[in-house]
């Protein structure tokens, strides 16, 4: 296997629990954080367990060679002449948004009994529109960039000193390529740039029709400078008047929906823990991938503590969490973690030496009465594993655990 081709084992088990069964498997995240390759190397895994190419069929919508399919009833003729619809069969399908009426289309091949893999690159389209025509018959494992786990063993650096590893996974990210590429001592800077651009051009401002380009851009970049601090939409607005714009925190608010959609920002809702409530205008934003933040916007030492957070919120995602930051009082909780059996509080920082800092995140954990697990996760190791009653994990070792 090439190394672009290296396995990424958390989601190809995923996809291997839903092989052949009759799910439209839509494979879901930003542009660049390895759905292509994913799809290839499952791909792989079914010519390992014995089938034949003849029942395999890849079709790449960004690819010239399948430009000419424009349209679901071209579609349908394209698979037809390349292989016979039936159980048995696997179909694999880029980008396939980009196909006016692929909707029922897809669902077509999904009668026949073939086995349906689909990625796109936007959430409205793919769900809302799929959720009309299948009926819940499908089901969506969305890829995020390189878990620090990953990013170790891309960059052939599972053996090396772990916190000189996350540093660099800090400030370079974690998109596929660029981790190879820099493997490989090249300069990533226009990758990272050109991965930016496709994203905010393609997904974002042409598929919304957006006239404002500038406004966005600035939204974008004030929620990457952000990155960890309570962001209301009102926030915002000033500071694009500031910069000579005008805008109204309604049109902020549907810009940002359109970032989401791309996977290039997720929004992390504030929770109140006494009314169990969610806040409607105190949200926090994180970006998918932090090269690409810290390539717009730049690398300052003063953001490591809206970087590490960044890291943690995306690592509980890909654990599969429901995540929200959290309100007690007059604390802040920086994250909840929702799943179906508990509640799991954590709390993010530099470090616990000074005896102000200790307090203050001690202090917002203990004020959750209830026993659920609570940890603090420290950038700086810290000599104890628990104080209080409270787990402490330095962020290298949390990112490295084992996890259900």
């Amino acid at each position: 296997m090439s190394e672009a081709l290296i396995p990424r084992e958390h989601y190809l088990k995923i996809l291997r629990g839903f092989k052949d069964k009759p799910l439209v498997k839509i494979i879901t995240g930003m542009r660049r954080c390895g759905k292509t390759s994913l799809m290839e190397t499952f791909i792989e895994d079914l010519r390992k367990s014995g089938v034949p190419d003849s029942s395999i069929l890849h079709l790449n919508f960004e690819k010239k060679e399948n430009s000419h399919i424009k349209d679901g009833s071209a579609l349908l003729k394209a698979v037809d002449d390349a292989v016979e619809l039936k159980e048995g069969t696997y179909l694999f399908f880029d980008e396939v948004q980009d196909v006016t009426g692929w909707e029922k289309a897809i669902n077509s091949m999904r009668y026949s009994g073939a086995d349906v893999y689909i990625t796109g690159s936007n959430a409205k389209l793919l769900v809302s529109d799929f959720s009309t025509y299948l009926s819940g018959r499908y089901v969506e494992v969305e890829l995020y960039p390189l878990s620090f786990r990953e990013y170790a063993q891309f960059a052939g650096r599972e053996k090396s000193n772990p916190d000189q590893t996350l540093l660099e996974y800090m400030i370079n990210g974690g998109l596929p390529q660029v981790t190879l590429e820099r493997k490989g001592g090249a300069d990533t800077d226009r990758i990272l740039s050109a991965t930016f651009e496709t994203v905010f051009i393609k997904d974002v401002i042409e598929k919304n029709r957006i006239m404002d380009a500038a406004a966005i851009r600035n939204i974008a970049e004030f929620a990457m400078k952000n990155i960890g601090n309570i962001t209301s939409t009102r926030s915002v607005s000033n500071y694009i008047v500031s910069k000579g714009g005008k805008i109204t925190p309604p049109t902020v608010d549907s810009y940002l929906d359109h970032m989401e959609a791309a996977y290039l920002f997720y929004r992390a809702k504030k929770y109140d823990v006494k009314t169990k409530e969610y806040l409607r205008t105190a949200n926090k934003f994180y970006i998918a991938d932090l090269g690409i933040r810290n390539n717009v916007v730049g690398y300052d030492d003063n953001d490591i503590s809206g970087l590490i957070e960044n890291i943690v919120f995306m690592e509980l995602l890909f654990r599969g969490k429901k995540v929200s930051v959290g309100k007690i009082g007059e604390n802040e909780i920086d994250f909840i973690v929702t799943n179906e059996v508990r509640k799991e509080y954590f709390q993010v920082t530099m470090g616990l030496f000074d005896q102000n800092v200790r307090e203050r995140e001690v202090r917002s954990l203990k004020k959750v009465e209830e026993s659920s697990p609570k940890t603090i996760i420290t950038f700086q190791r810290y000599p104890f594993k628990e104080i209080n009653g409270i787990r402490v994990i330095s962020l290298a070792d949390f990112l490295l655990e084992e996890f259900e």
